[in-house]
């Protein structure tokens, strides 16, 4: 069933994911973007001039602004959140309040308005510091108490609970998503490939953190925005939770800031830096569930990703 006809409510409206989503879907839906703009990559695209846009400046903690700006939608994509291991472990109290309260709200405003269709973006750091092949089905591994890092994971997975129980006792039909380590053009804030192609478009020292041998799987923004889309096209994915990656494109971090380096033709250095934080080791999704309830297939493979990527950005400097 094609997306068309709807009128589509996304918090973080303005960020990186979402701004390459609604250029997907914009044309034929009506789009309201409820966001602070701290993160504005709207303003690297014309979507702020499209006719079916409608651009609300708002906080998630404000409840009734952001149940004014929700009326009438078919359908809540709650993207809104605080993201970047760095910025969680500076801002553990806020990232549980956004993150926890600003779901809260926004499913309160759902109930209340009748919107019976539910999206939230929770994170693969749900499965803790060790996984491959992670299986929605499977357990979650949570840190311990005092490591701020596991702050965002403990916030995004306690949403998940909070949609499924909305989904259980109110009706409303919640979808979770679960991104392994997006990245491509309009990135804006924290992540290892953004940060890399920055210093090395500067001849700067790319910065690794612990000796590299970190393993991510990377998915470019094309296939998330994909993902998306063909989650929100099916009824299928009612009630699930999905991971979205990309399995094939698995490197280390180090093997990743060579591959920015090559594909740059960049004159920077490597340097190593010591973690202040507790490091994921290993995060490699399995996709079986999205293969065969949305038919999403990654397309992008790791360094024709690298490339588009380093080439928007050579054009966008910043």
């Amino acid at each position: 069933m094609k997306l068309k006809g709807k009128k589509i409510f996304i918090t973080g409206g303005a960020g990186f994911i979402a701004s390459h989503f609604i250029e997907r879907i914009i044309d034929e839906n009506e789009v309201v973007v409820f966001d602070t703009l701290h993160r504005n990559a709207l303003r690297y695209t014309n979507l702020e001039k499209h006719r079916n846009l409608k651009l609300v400046k708002g906080d998630v903690l404000d409840s009734e602004s952001l149940g004014n700006a929700l009326d009438n939608a078919d359908v809540a994509v709650h993207m809104a959140s605080i993201a970047g291991v760095g910025t969680v472990v500076s801002m553990p109290s806020t990232t549980l309040k956004i993150n926890l309260i600003g779901s809260y709200n926004l499913l309160e405003a759902c109930q209340k308005r009748n919107v019976k269709r539910f999206v939230t973006f929770s994170t693969s750091e749900v499965y803790g510091p060790n996984v491959y092949r992670a299986n929605e089905d499977g357990f979650t591994t949570l840190g311990p108490i005092g490591k701020p890092r596991w702050v965002y994971a403990v916030s995004k997975l306690a949403s998940e609970f909070l949609a499924e129980s909305y989904h259980r006792q109110f009706g409303i039909k919640f979808t979770s998503v679960r991104p392994f380590n997006v990245y491509g053009p309009r990135q804006i804030g924290e992540g290892a490939i953004h940060n890399f192609i920055i210093q090395a478009l500067k001849n700067e020292p790319l910065t690794v953190h612990g000796d590299g041998s970190q393993v991510r799987s990377w998915l470019y923004i094309d296939d998330m925005a994909d993902a998306l889309q063909k989650l929100l096209e099916t009824d299928k994915s009612e009630g699930e939770v999905f991971n979205i990656g990309n399995p094939q494109a698995t490197s280390t971090t180090l093997q990743t800031a060579e591959a920015v380096l090559r594909l740059s033709n960049s004159k920077s250095k490597i340097v190593f830096k010591e973690m202040k934080y507790p490091e994921v080791e290993i995060r490699v999704p399995s996709i079986e569930k999205a293969k065969r309830i949305l038919g999403f297939e990654p397309k992008v493979g790791f360094e024709e990703g690298i490339k588009r990527t380093i080439e928007w950005y050579r054009k966008n400097k910043k």
